[in-house]
């Protein structure tokens, strides 16, 4: 990982309900760390200075959540997946699956004059 980079941290639910002690009983949710690392610990984890947590309870229905002190080692075996960002307002989650055809650029049409 790399110092000062922004980045979204995928944790398991579990995880996160234990980091923020939140009730187990509720139904799953997933949740994403929104942080900028500041440093690494070997084999262990990383260092995030955490701006917010998201619970995404459902996909439209999400809660933003504060930790204080915001400096957080995240550890490698809680992490489902991690995305670098250039801001956090650049995550963005899509349902579903989209073809090729939908995310390929579309060339100019050429009109015959």
């Amino acid at each position: 990982m790399r110092v000062d980079q922004k980045y979204a941290v995928w944790l398991a639910d579990d995880v996160a309900r234990a980091f923020l002690g939140i009730d187990t009983e509720q139904p799953q949710s997933r949740w994403v760390v929104l942080g900028q690392c500041i440093g690494e610990e070997a084999s262990v984890g990383f260092w995030l200075r955490i701006d917010h947590i998201e619970q995404w309870i459902a996909m439209s229905d999400t809660r933003n959540i504060t930790v204080s002190p915001p400096e957080c080692l995240i550890r490698w075996a809680d992490v489902i997946t991690i995305q670098a960002l250039e801001k956090f307002e650049d995550l963005k989650v899509v349902a579903g699956f989209k073809t090729e055809a939908s995310i390929t650029p579309k060339r100019a049409s050429r009109r015959r004059t």
